[in-house]
């Protein structure tokens, strides 16, 4: 039996937003430390134990803290994890393998051994470009014939590539975890007192691109009612005009994908429902 073992000592090779990992950061005395089973983020891709590097992801023989727990004489998956890296090259000589680099500076390679599953559902590999970001629920380290270490992926509805940056992925995915604002230009939900007259109104922009161009439409002021996009009915606007230029931006790359970005919103990462760890993955993006 392998033995627990704990990454508290192993930093990312780039420091986490919330200052783990660099020795600089100045902590109050009323903040909690961030620490290797810790994070302040409450945005889950820009958490380092949400979404660890690389460096702080197990090795599959190898079950370590915070996300296994030796319980009752077996190891027990006590909370989720996912890796999440912009891809950088692409080969499919024999088996598609897909390098990406992480938000904490490391280049990780990706082998793809979906025997059962030349079509995953979650994810098409032609949209697997230079630029776009994969992530990967549950990933492991993996020691391969080579000497070289990454990660093997058999199980293809684990794996979501979103058509856009890394940067903007997380930026999104942060918008979505805040009070509802506009994607666009962050104004916030009106209280509901100032909603009241607006009660009638509907609540959805039209997800029909023409629908969106107005060019003698003004922004609503942030007292104004927010709307929904039709199409995924999460990103908030205030306006036909930003929703316009959001789609521009990059909402019509991610749209079709919010809904695995929603999943990953109402997944509770600090526990998990796995019993052990030859037992199936209960969670999947293909719901």
């Amino acid at each position: 039996m392998f033995g627990l073992w704990t990454r508290e000592k192993h930093v990312p090779v780039k420091p986490c937003s919330c200052g783990y990992g660099d020795s600089e950061t100045i902590i109050t005395p009323n903040d909690r430390q961030p620490a290797f089973d810790y994070c302040p983020n409450i945005n889950k891709l820009d958490n380092h134990v949400d979404c660890p590097s690389f460096d702080a992801v197990c090795h599959e023989d190898e079950p370590c803290k915070p996300y296994w727990g030796l319980i009752r004489g077996s190891f027990k998956q006590i909370r989720r994890w996912c890796l999440m890296g912009e891809i950088e090259e692409v080969n499919y000589f024999i088996r598609p393998k897909i390098t990406i680099r992480t938000r904490f500076d490391e280049k990780v390679t990706v082998h793809f051994y979906l025997e059962e599953d030349d079509n995953p559902l979650t994810f098409s590999f032609n949209d697997a470009l230079v630029g776009h970001t994969i992530l990967i629920m549950y990933a492991e380290k993996h020691d391969f014939a080579d000497m070289s270490t990454g990660v093997r992926q058999e199980e293809g509805d684990l794996v979501v590539i979103f058509k856009c940056s890394m940067q903007t992925l997380i930026k999104t995915f942060g918008s979505m975890m805040a009070s509802p604002a506009c994607f666009q230009c962050e104004a916030k939900q009106s209280s509901p007192t100032q909603n009241s007259l607006l009660e009638k109104k509907e609540n959805l922009i039209s997800g029909d691109l023409s629908s969106h161009v107005n060019q003698d439409s003004q922004p609503m002021s942030a007292s104004s009612s927010l709307k929904k996009c039709a199409r995924c009915g999460i990103a908030w606007y205030c306006s036909k005009v930003c929703q316009t230029q959001h789609w521009k931006d990059n909402h019509k790359k991610l749209c079709s994908s919010m809904k695995y970005l929603q999943l990953l919103r109402e997944l509770d990462f600090t526990s998990s429902s796995v019993i052990s760890k030859k037992d199936c993955q209960p969670f999947s993006f293909a719901v």
